[in-house]
């Protein structure tokens, strides 16, 4: 079962082995650059400039626009440790279930193959991906306790512990 906390998930950045985001799949016509335009995507593609261009190229060869990759983890892991987590295909859909099942499947194979490397998650779906945590929260409770999955505090309750 993975560990959950709510708080700002980027303070865990430096501790954590994998640091994943969760995204889609939707590249942009010509420039081919993964979409993202919001939540913990936007946040990452802020922070490390050309990440959406490297995200889209991986994107690209794996599975195409609007494939279905289900993880993605840098080819420089473990130096980069930022990996994608999907949960919708177009950036605008509400997220999957089926989706999340599979890159929740496909976390759970690499962290059997990477025991002692601790993940770190946003809470898959709830939040842009407009899904239920009541919905979600049984597939992702699959995963092992290496997994940290996060979540913003509820709104006006960013200070509260």
């Amino acid at each position: 079962m993975p560990i959950f906390k709510t708080g700002n998930m980027w303070t865990t950045y430096e501790n954590a082995g994998l640091f994943l985001i969760t995204t889609n799949s939707t590249l942009k016509k010509g420039t081919h650059a993964l979409v993202m335009g919001r939540g913990i995507a936007r946040q990452a593609r802020d922070r490390f400039p050309g990440l959406d261009a490297a995200l889209g190229k991986q994107i690209l060869s794996v599975c195409g626009n609007q494939g279905q990759y289900g993880l993605l983890v840098s080819p420089r892991w473990p130096e980069a440790r930022l990996g994608a987590f999907q949960v919708k295909q177009h950036y605008s859909h509400v997220a999957s279930l089926e989706l999340i099942q599979r890159s929740t499947t496909a976390l759970c194979a690499w962290c059997a193959e990477h025991p002692a490397v601790m993940v770190a998650v946003n809470f898959p779906g709830i939040g842009n991906g407009r899904l239920r945590r009541e919905d979600v929260l049984p597939i992702v409770a699959q995963l092992p306790d290496q997994v940290t999955i996060w979540e913003y505090p509820p709104l006006g309750k960013e200070n509260a512990r």
